[in-house]
């Protein structure tokens, strides 16, 4: 079998990743592919979005692109210290990023930093092909092969975009280098052990692919990546996807290497029209998406996949990073492209119209890494891989809104705006016109109109949401009913200036908290997952004591005057709901009132998942209830230590002993703390709990931030332990322990000699009294 990098194909031309380029002489690929795309996205450059997706696009631009400190970005280049090991890769991030964005927007001040920082990364080339940042001595440790993928691919997405010949050579130069330090030949390394993350060299496949498209030339920078020999599957990781049809090691792989690889199948499957590379990219899409995908469209916890329905939410679970994220969309957006099936449409409107949205804040463009469903949004400005994989994401948007599937103008995402899309109809090719009007997601009205050059008959395809009960569009008074998850077609002869009138209901869904929340439910209403916000419900004394009062024929009420002046968003919706009181007392009453649930994109304070009605807390909540959670080394279980939870829980077991563990919840403002209890987790037989041999554990606080920590209290009902002998504690068995006299903290933890290897912590919660 031959690999995409050896192969010439001569099949028609098609259309480039980004379409319609903003130079007189776009560059043409050299090597045609073989596999005929089915959806075609618009000229992003005969396109302008308007609402919700067009100002934060216009954020997007203005606050991030615009704002990316060159100097900043460039200085690992110049033998200056990377602020993180990977700072490397950030500039070919950014010229992918602002690439896109300027073959949308044509800002003349983007074209001025996009070539500032292209000729800054050419001019730091090796003579030998070198782009990364290592010492010398030191070649291909670290993230050095990230790096160079990061660079190869944005070199060729900008030689794409603005057709400057030196940056298709700098990539030629790259290509011969890897090509020449691995391989099975003598002196070689073997790419798969010397990858960004350590795991395999999966960043690199589509880049290499590219590098083969654009310069015709061949290198074998595949074979060890794919572990395919002849027709058969081999070793490797992509092999066992094939094989299996499920992810290797989940809660292990890289998600967003994981998910760059799978994008580069893609490429190769374009490359080379062997079905099985494709086959294999579907199996990791089906797994991810039912088994590993946030129903906010993310996926991964940190850096990595979770186990199959493990779908923890809270802040400590660092949910959705905004680089796997960026994966995520890049591979719905080729699948949409090679198969044009509308359940990769659908998949990607919930991530964009979720997490990608929430992960900015529009306010200023400052970035959030993660977006936690409980908790709160921490967003920072700065070069970050999450701060320049943010706005490579949402430059996307503007290929995946419309476009042509199998030669019909397709409608993917609703959003006002105008666009020209070649189309065919009877008479040949011709380019149509459209105009859609629409409030969209805060109503589901949609009025398109088409002008095309003259009358003509061609199809227009609508995608009808998954979400969506009753859709109906309506042409000259004639209406036409679409089936939820699939495209409405409407072919006949359409004369300039016809219009389609779309109603689509945007449907209220009550959703269950699956494995990870077994006892709550969220709420999704169109394409938007609502949350709880603090800020615009002050009557709850606390958020994670509220609840829907009936999960029976639920129905939103407009809320929007509720919010607050300077929020971001306009929309808000009510249901009715219980609370708990505020109170000290052992039990407290459960108040009707009305709840303002957002749109998950726009919170900032707040809870996604609510208790069922029947499952509301009415003890005493404690004052560190999902605040900021701290342990002293990851272990192999990691559940929430502050949710109010007896069945999830944490341990610090990484296979060796340590003198000391130590569990800590942080909060955002001085509390006044009189009562400490700690549950305990669960004993195994190598460990789980505190050995007490030179002691009982004690509780430490803090008073204020960074502060050191103070013992006041130890915890003396905690049962006599050696380091050895298994103890008989009961899972999340409680310990309390009350203060000689409050204090006010902003953190509270305890600290104790682990028994066995590791200890465990359930919950750790403190209390005014």
């Amino acid at each position: 079998m031959k690999h995409g990098l050896a192969l010439g194909i001569a099949l028609p031309m098609l259309a480039s990743h980004v379409a319609a380029m903003r130079v007189d002489h776009a560059p043409r690929p050299a090597v045609e592919n073989q596999v005929k795309e089915r959806f075609v996205p618009a000229p992003v450059g005969r396109q302008r979005l308007d609402g919700l997706l067009g100002q934060r696009l216009r954020v997007s631009l203005e606050q991030s692109l615009l704002r990316t400190p060159v100097d900043e970005l460039l200085s690992c280049y110049r033998g200056q210290p990377a602020a993180q090991p990977w700072a490397g890769e950030y500039a070919g991030v950014f010229l992918r990023a602002a690439s896109w964005a300027w073959a949308y927007s044509g800002q003349a001040q983007l074209k001025g930093l996009l070539e500032q920082v292209a000729q800054g990364l050419m001019a730091a080339q090796r003579p030998d092909g070198y782009l990364g940042i290592r010492p010398d001595g030191q070649r291909w440790t670290g993230f050095d092969v990230g790096t160079h993928a990061s660079n190869l691919a944005g070199l060729l997405t900008y030689y794409e975009a603005t057709g400057d010949a030196r940056a298709l050579q700098a990539a030629r130069r790259i290509g011969d280098l890897l090509t020449a330090a691995f391989g099975r030949g003598e002196g070689q390394r073997d790419l798969t052990n010397s990858s960004s993350h350590g795991e395999f060299g999966a960043a690199l496949l589509e880049p290499a692919c590219l590098l083969y498209r654009f310069s015709g030339e061949k290198r074998s920078l595949t074979s060890q990546l794919l572990g395919f020999s002849g027709p058969n599957p081999g070793a490797g990781l992509f092999p066992k996807l094939v094989i299996a049809g499920t992810l290797p090691e989940a809660g292990k792989v890289s998600s967003d290497e994981l998910l760059s690889g799978l994008v580069g199948l893609l490429e190769l499957y374009r490359l080379s029209g062997e079905g099985h590379y494709l086959r294999t990219v579907l199996a990791a899409w089906r797994e991810v998406a039912s088994t590993r995908l946030y129903f906010t469209g993310a996926t991964g916890s940190g850096s990595h996949f979770r186990p199959a329905h493990v779908l923890p939410g809270e802040e400590s679970m660092r949910v959705g990073e905004a680089c796997a994220t960026l994966g995520w969309l890049q591979l719905g957006w080729h699948l949409l492209r090679l198969t044009g099936e509308p359940r990769y449409g659908d998949q990607l409107e919930r991530t964009v119209y979720n997490h990608l949205l929430a992960a900015q804040d529009p306010r200023d463009g400052a970035i959030s890494a993660y977006a936690p469903l409980v908790g709160k949004r921490r967003s920072a400005q700065g070069l970050s891989c999450c701060a320049v994989s943010h706005p490579m994401a949402m430059a996307l948007i503007s290929q995946m809104v419309w476009g042509s599937l199998d030669g019909a103008l397709a409608i993917l995402l609703y959003a006002p705006g105008e666009v020209t899309i070649p189309v065919i109809g009877n008479g040949g090719g011709l380019e149509v016109h459209l105009t859609s009007e629409t409030q969209f997601p805060l109503d589901g009205a949609v009025r398109l109109t088409l002008r095309p050059p003259r009358p003509a008959r061609f199809a227009v395809l609508l995608r009808v949401p998954a979400w969506c009960h009753r859709y109906t569009a309506t042409v000259n008074g004639s209406g036409m009913s679409g089936q939820a998850g699939s495209f409405l077609r409407l072919e006949r002869t359409w004369q300039p200036g016809d219009s389609i009138s779309i109603d689509m209901e945007m449907s209220l869904a009550v959703v269950p908290g699956g494995a990870s929340y077994p006892n709550h439910v969220a709420f999704q209403r169109g394409p938007q997952v609502l949350a709880l916000e603090a800020s615009v419900n002050p009557q709850l004394g606390f958020i994670h004591r509220a609840a829907p009062a009936s999960l029976v024929n639920v129905a939103l009420a407009d809320a929007s005057r509720s919010l607050p002046q300077g929020w971001s968003g306009a929309q808000a919706y009510s249901i009715p709901g219980l609370a708990i009181r505020r109170s000290e007392q052992s039990r407290q009453a459960v108040d009707r009132t009305d709840l303002v649930l957002v749109p998950f994109a726009d919170a900032r304070e707040y809870r996604v998942w609510l208790p069922r009605p029947e499952k509301l807390p009415v003890g005493i909540a404690p004052v560190t209830a999902f605040a900021s959670e701290f342990w002293s080394r990851a272990g192999t279980v990691e559940g929430s230590i502050c949710d109010e939870r007896t069945d999830t829980y944490r341990t610090t077991y990484n296979g060796t002993p340590a003198l000391e563990d130590w569990y800590a919840v942080e909060l955002d403002r001085p509390e006044l703390i009189g009562r400490v209890v700690y549950r305990h987790g669960k004993v195994q037989p190598n460990g789980g709990w505190f050995s007490t041999a030179g002691g009982k554990p004690v509780i430490q606080v803090r008073r204020s931030p960074g502060a050191s920590w103070e013992t006041v209290a130890a915890l003396d009902s905690y049962p006599d332990t050696s380091a050895s002998g298994t103890p008989r504690l009961r899972d999340g068995q409680p310990f309390e322990v009350k203060l000689k006299a409050p204090v006010r903290a902003v953190a509270v933890r305890i600290l104790g000699r682990p028994g066995g290897t590791f200890s465990s912590c359930a919950e750790l919660a403190a209390y005014r009294r």
